[in-house]
């Protein structure tokens, strides 16, 4: 296992996450920052069980149009308190950016069509009701493409090496003092990279555990243990806005949350910078050495999370997690999640068996049963 750990280390001198491989749609996203001045995409790499790796890189394209209070419809709290004009003037701003992340996309794929082995485009535009839909295979696997037809109208290659894909949907309702106007989209890229024996494993802990915990240790990181349980007699949908940040049911309505908190003070920008760096990596790299077990991992985790420090956000982000077990009984994972509040840094390795749940209260929170709480001794709440 130290073997393991001082390859790995000494690899994070000269591979970092920025080095990673451009994909079709990098130069999309990278404009739409340009446009918008925001980043909203994400990447991840998966092994879903499917004999696979895949690389994904996706996020939300939308518009979303208000009018002014006089309307009489339901309007958003940032438009209520603002005059009519002002919000037609901000809707006109918004509408110029919008138009030009679409102009964006739509060009870039319209290129990529061409490139591609296959393609599939619809559009629809009627009552002011929009759908656009974009499906290419830029690389299939072997022989003829394999198209399905999908629920939502977009079109699906199963045996593709590198797809995209962009579906948007959008509706205007007209009222007396404009337009509502609502939008969503999804742009995504994702590519298979298939294993030689096409089969997927559970995720085996244990020495990525001991890889973690140990560098960990080595840092003297402060660390306390915590428990967060619900069963099938806590009444969950009556709870779930009031003491949740996350749930995942995973068909069951019981489970139990448990793990190890790590905590970094706030002053300590510089060690937390490095300890999430070093976190970030050895995972990475770990699933580079065992891509055959099921996982998954979210790239840039830690730049997003390094942008909070000037604010005073409660904020947890997923940076991994490893299936374990999956039955008809059971839903066993590993996850490991990377925090930030005003007090300090957190990383946070937990074990979940079915319902996993997330309090809102994650930073300070000892034990949660049924909604019973014990705090840390003198954790800020």
């Amino acid at each position: 296992m130290k073997r393991i750990i001082n390859i790995i280390l000494s690899a994070i001198l000269t591979i970092t996450v920025s080095a990673q491989e451009r994909t079709p749609v990098e130069k999309i996203w990278e404009e739409v920052f340009n446009i918008t001045g925001a980043r909203q995409d994400l990447k991840m790499k998966i092994n879903n069980g499917g004999g696979a790796v895949m690389y994904i890189h996706n996020g939300p394209l939308g518009k979303y149009f208000e009018c002014s209070k006089d309307c009489g419809g339901n309007v958003s709290p940032y438009w209520a308190n603002m005059k009519p004009e002002e919000v037609e003037e901000s809707n006109k701003r918004n509408g110029k950016i919008f138009d030009g992340i679409f102009n964006a996309v739509r060009h870039n794929l319209d290129s990529l069509m061409e490139l591609s082995e296959d393609s599939y485009h619809f559009e629809s535009h009627n009552h002011d009701a929009d759908t656009i839909t974009y499906s290419l295979c830029l690389k299939n696997s072997e022989g003829s493409v394999k198209k399905l037809k999908m629920n939502d109208g977009s079109m699906g290659f199963p045996d593709a090496v590198e797809t995209v894909s962009f579906n948007f949907t959008a509706n205007t309702k007209s009222c007396t003092s404009g337009k509502h106007f609502k939008g969503y989209g999804t742009l995504e890229y994702s590519k298979n990279v298939f294993l030689p024996n096409r089969k997927s494993y559970y995720f085996d802990k244990q020495p990525y555990l001991d890889m973690i915990t140990s560098f960990l240790k080595q840092k003297k990181i402060k660390s306390w243990d915590f428990k967060w349980v619900t069963s099938e007699d806590y009444l969950m949908d009556s709870n779930n806005r009031k003491e949740f940040r996350f749930i995942i049911d995973s068909g069951h309505k019981n489970g139990q949350t448990l793990g190890t908190m790590y905590f970094i003070p706030r002053e300590k920008i510089k060690l937390a910078d490095e300890i999430f760096t070093a976190i970030d990596s050895l995972t990475l790299n770990y699933t580079d050495i065992y891509p055959e077990q099921r996982f998954r991992y979210t790239y840039n985790v830690k730049e997003e999370l390094m942008r909070r420090t000037n604010t005073n956000a409660h904020d947890l982000f997923w940076l991994f997690e490893g299936t374990t077990g999956v039955n008809n009984l059971f839903y066993k994972s590993i996850h490991v999640y990377l925090g930030i509040t005003p007090q300090g840094y957190y990383i946070a390795i937990i074990d979940s068996e079915n319902r996993f749940c997330i309090p809102k209260e994650w930073y300070c929170l000892k034990s949660f049963n049924d909604g019973k709480k014990e705090y840390i001794k003198g954790a800020k709440k």
